[in-house]
C-alpha cells in the first residue's frame, strides 16, 4: 500500500511539472552580503543580492587603483616602462604580518611589474606605489579615485586608501566602501575601456624580482578550483570585508561578470562565484523571438500610398536571453507613419521587448532591437483616390464633432 502511494505522489509530480512547463529553476544560494550577476553580451541583470548594501571590499579596490593608472598611461602622464621606486609609506606595509603579498625593496620598479603584482597577486604596497606614481602622494590618489568614481556613477562609493585595507593596516583614515551594483560599474568601464586588462588577470602566476609567486585567484586554469572559461578580475580579503571576489569568465560566445561581497570563507566566495556562473551558463539561453525575414503581426501606415498600410518583416534574427521556464517577454513595436512612395526593404521602424521582472537591464543600457523593414512596395496613391480619401476623412471629422454636440446644438447649426 506504501510503495502505490509513493508511485502515486510521483506520478502527479511528474504530471505537475509537465502542466507547467513555466517552472523556471531555482536562483543560486549566494552564501555572501552582497552579490550581483550580469550578462556582458546583453547588458542583463541575471541575479542579484544586496546589490545596494554598502561594504567593505577589501583589495577589490585595487581595480580603481589599476584602472586610474591605466587612464594616466593612455593620458601620457605615465608609461609602462617607467621606473618608481617605493616610498617608505608603501614599504612599511611589507612589514606588517599577513599584508606583504609581494616583499617589494627599496629599488625601481616598472610601472608594468607594479601594475600586474597589484592585480594578479594583489600586492598591497604596488597598490600605493602606483597610487603614488598617478598623484604624487596616497592623499591626493584617493580624491583622484573618489572623483572617478563619482563621474561613474557609483553613487554608495567613499575610497579612503588605494589598497583596500583596513584604517589601522593601511595606516590612513577612513574605511573603503562600495557596493555590489557600484563594482559592477566600475568593472564593467574598466572591461569596457581596457579589455586587454584580462590578459593580466588570468594569469595563474607572477614573476617578480626572479620569484614566481601564485595568483590569489584559485579558480583560474591550473588551480585548486578551476573553472572553465575564468579569466579572473580581482579578489580581495580583510576581516571587516570577508571574502570578495569580482569574477569574469567566458563560454559558448557569451561572457558573464559577477561581484560577490562579504563571503564568510574564502572557498565560499569561490563556491558562489560557481554557482553564479553555472547559473548564468546553464539556465539561460538566446531564444529567437522573430526569424529573419518573418513578417511581423504590425503593419506599417503609410501616407499618401495606393494601399495605406504595408506589410513589415525583419532583416535578421531577433532573440533575447531568457531564463528557462520564463514567459517570453512581450514584443514592442516602433513604426512611425511614413509617406509613399515605399520602396521594399526600406527601414521603417524596429522592435525589442517589454521589460519585466523577469528580464532586466543595467542602468544605461537597453533592451536588444530589430530592425524591421518594408516587405512590399507601395506607390503613390493617384490624385482621385487622394481626393477621395481626404473627403471620406473630412466627412469622418464632421460625423465626430456632430457626435459630441447636443441636440440643441444641432438645431442651432441648421
Amino acid at each position: 500500500m506504501k510503495a502505490r502511494w509513493m508511485m502515486w505522489l510521483l506520478i502527479g509530480a511528474i504530471f505537475m511539472n509537465i502542466m507547467n512547463p513555466n517552472n523556471a529553476a531555482a536562483a543560486p544560494s549566494v552564501e555572501a552580503s552582497g552579490a550581483m550577476l550580469v550578462d556582458l553580451t546583453t547588458g542583463q541583470v541575471l541575479f542579484s543580492k544586496e546589490e545596494d548594501a554598502m561594504l567593505p571590499p577589501a583589495s577589490i579596490t585595487k581595480l580603481m587603483t589599476a584602472f586610474l593608472v591605466r587612464e594616466a598611461i593612455e593620458a601620457g602622464e605615465l608609461s609602462w616602462n617607467q621606473e618608481v621606486t617605493p616610498s617608505a609609506e608603501a614599504l612599511a606595509l611589507t612589514q606588517k604580518p599577513g599584508l606583504a603579498r609581494i616583499p617589494l625593496v627599496n629599488k625601481p620598479y616598472t610601472v608594468k611589474e607594479l601594475y600586474d603584482v597589484a592585480l594578479i597577486r594583489s600586492a598591497n604596497e604596488a597598490a600605493v606605489t602606483l597610487g603614488e606614481a598617478v598623484s604624487g602622494s596616497e592623499a591626493a590618489f584617493v580624491e583622484l579615485m573618489n572623483e572617478r568614481a563619482t563621474a561613474l556613477g557609483m553613487t554608495q562609493t567613499t575610497f579612503a586608501n588605494a589598497s583596500g585595507l583596513d584604517s589601522v593596516s593601511a595606516g590612513r583614515p577612513g574605511e573603503n566602501l562600495t557596493s555590489a551594483s557600484d563594482l559592477m560599474k566600475l568593472a564593467l568601464a574598466y572591461l569596457t575601456k581596457y579589455p586587454d586588462v584580462l590578459d593580466v588577470t588570468k594569469q595563474a602566476y607572477v614573476d617578480i624580482d626572479g620569484v614566481r609567486f601564485e595568483a590569489t585567484n584559485r579558480m583560474l586554469a591550473g588551480r585548486d578550483l578551476s573553472y572553465t572559461g575564468m579569466l579572473g578580475f580581482k579578489t580581495g580579503t580583510t576581516d571587516d570585508a570577508g571574502y570578495c571576489f569580482v569574477g569574469v569568465s567566458t563560454r559558448d560566445g557569451r561572457t558573464v561578470l559577477s561581484v560577490v561581497l562579504g563571503a564568510k570563507t574564502d572557498e565560499g566566495r569561490y563556491t558562489a562565484t560557481k554557482a553564479l556562473h553555472d547559473y548564468a551558463y546553464g539556465e539561460f539561453v538566446m531564444t529567437p523571438l522573430l526569424r529573419s525575414g518573418e513578417v511581423v503581426p504590425e503593419s506599417v501606415f503609410v501616407a499618401g500610398g495606393e494601399t495605406e498600410r504595408a506589410t513589415v518583416r525583419t532583416t535578421s534574427t531577433f532573440e533575447v536571453l531568457i531564463e528557462k521556464g520564463q514567459e517570453v517577454p512581450s514584443l514592442v513595436y516602433d513604426l512611425p507613419d511614413t509617406t509613399a512612395p515605399l520602396a521594399t526593404d526600406k527601414q521603417v521602424g524596429t522592435v525589442t521587448v517589454e521589460l519585466s521582472e523577469s528580464v532586466r537591464y543595467l542602468d544605461g543600457e537597453q533592451p536588444p532591437k530589430a530592425t524591421l523593414v518594408a516587405a512590399e512596395t507601395v506607390d503613390t496613391a493617384s490624385f482621385l483616390t487622394r481626393m477621395t480619401r481626404a473627403f471620406s476623412d473630412f466627412l469622418d471629422e464632421v460625423r465626430l464633432v456632430l457626435g459630441k454636440l447636443s441636440l440643441v446644438d444641432r438645431l442651432e447649426l441648421l
